[in-house]
């Protein structure tokens, strides 16, 4: 059985991430139309997969019966209200992340699951990366002892190379946190999937490049309900310097991921190198989509947990207010 998907958005993501790993599963999904609101765009995209036919309104889409699912990347502002649609015409949905643009929205979205019984998920990769889910056996597996540090370093530069950085849509946002949520989005999935709720934390957020948005910068202190304190920092405006580093400290040992290498430090200095082969979870997660629809279960990487994700996000953001009227100077 092939699932028929319809592919609403046809952007950077649509053309790089997920077109990708569907010509890598096309024994399991056959793309019978897309859909953008920009004619060149959606004619160049449908060329891309053999002159399927193309729309450029979505809701015209989802009056095809020959259409199972929808694949939506849209800006996030748009997201509950087409997805709202999709489900409506009965039709299955993965939509990318973060699943709204506010608070309300995203609430509103995890309560879907409840009203329609179609399969629904947000495309969070990392979900899906191999790298993480090995972590994640080493930490069940005690390899390191008890956990009860982790450190995520992310620094790199979003400026007028970046083709991300040129999305309009990006630059001027319409949800809280600007390229910190759309990428650390990603980072707080992994840590509440490794570690857990978050129980406190604090934020310190700057705009360092106006010219792509208003906040580019982040570091955040948070300790989990398990104990597991630690930090992200998240530096999008950081010249000269690229580094992607996830450090994890346990009583016997460490945990150190930087791309898609995994080393373990133990007792001794005796060192545990893995390279793991990754497309960083894209196809695992269109393979999730369709064993969810095929054998009708839940996904992994639901509309509940991406809310989780999202209100934890905002909820860190907004930490940052509390920095507001604190001053260290009065009390030297």
């Amino acid at each position: 059985m092939k699932i028929r998907l319809g592919i609403i958005g046809t952007g950077i993501a649509a053309k790089e991430l997920h077109l990708p790993a569907l010509m890598g599963l096309e024994d399991k999904f056959e793309i019978v139309c897309v859909c953008n609101h920009t004619e060149p765009k959606a004619k160049e995209f449908s060329e891309l997969i053999g002159n399927v036919p193309y729309y450029l309104d979505y809701r015209d889409l989802l009056t095809r019966k020959d259409v199972d699912a929808v694949d939506v990347i849209l800006p996030i502002q748009l997201n509950c209200k087409v997805v709202l649609d999709s489900l409506e015409a009965g039709k299955h949905v993965i939509v990318e992340k973060p699943i709204a643009s506010n608070l309300d929205d995203a609430a509103f979205m995890a309560t879907f699951p409840d009203r329609f019984d179609t399969v629904m998920m947000v495309a969070e990769n990392y979900r899906y990366n191999p790298v993480f889910k090995r972590v994640k056996e080493l930490m069940s597996g005690g390899r390191i002892g008890e956990p009860y540090s982790v450190f995520w370093d992310q620094l790199t530069v979003m400026d007028d190379t970046n083709k991300y950085a040129r999305t309009q849509w990006r630059i001027d946002h319409q949800y809280p946190g600007g390229f910190v949520m759309d990428a650390g989005i990603h980072n707080i999935a992994v840590l509440r999937d490794l570690f857990g709720e978050m129980k406190s934390g604090i934020a310190y957020n700057r705009s360092v490049n106006p010219a792509i948005g208003r906040m580019d910068s982040m570091s955040l202190q948070f300790e989990f309900e398990s104990g597991v304190n630690g930090s992200l920092d998240m530096y999008f405006s950081a010249q000269g310097m690229s580094k992607n580093e996830l450090t994890i400290l346990g009583s016997e040992g460490t945990i150190v991921v930087q791309g898609n290498v995994l080393t373990v430090k133990l007792r001794g200095n005796e060192e545990i190198r893995e390279v793991i082969e990754t497309d960083r979870g894209y196809g695992g997660q269109f393979e999730d989509l369709y064993e969810s629809i095929a054998n009708h279960k839940s996904p992994v990487s639901t509309f509940q947990e991406a809310f989780k994700d999202f209100k934890t996000m905002v909820l860190a953001l907004d930490s940052a207010m509390k920095w507001e009227g604190l001053s260290f100077a009065d009390s030297i």
